[in-house]
């Protein structure tokens, strides 16, 4: 719905692709800021991973639960890095600087690494 809504005051500034990840960026944080208002539980990834898993499932969430621990702007960056957006991308998405982007997600990656493997 708000890709219709947005669609009549697309200007073409930037590529279709990071304009429509800038409409999901704040489709997420408005819903994420209403669901914090409302102060509901989220649905534990456990109930979701009952049956048996392979390692690769594993390691997935355990990525999902370390990324939770994170800063909600260092949240966005993770999840836009684990899409394949490059840094220029994530700069169009998220309004913050390239350089900016780099360091963060090179303490990231470090944070990350000492969350998963302690």
């Amino acid at each position: 719905m708000a890709l219709w809504t947005a669609l009549p005051r697309f200007r073409a500034d930037a590529s279709e692709r990071t304009w429509l990840y800038r409409i999901a960026h704040n489709v997420a944080l408005t819903y994420s800021s209403k669901r914090r208002r409302e102060n509901r539980e989220e649905q534990s990834m456990e109930a979701l991973t009952r049956e048996p898993a392979i390692a690769d499932a594993h390691r997935e969430y355990a990525l999902f639960e370390a990324v939770k621990q994170l800063k909600l702007v260092d949240q966005q960056l993770a999840i836009l890095y684990l899409e394949g957006l490059s840094q220029r991308e994530m700069e169009a998405v998220t309004g913050l600087k390239e350089d900016a982007i780099a360091v963060r997600l090179n303490r990231l990656r470090r944070k990350l690494a000492s969350i998963l493997n302690p």
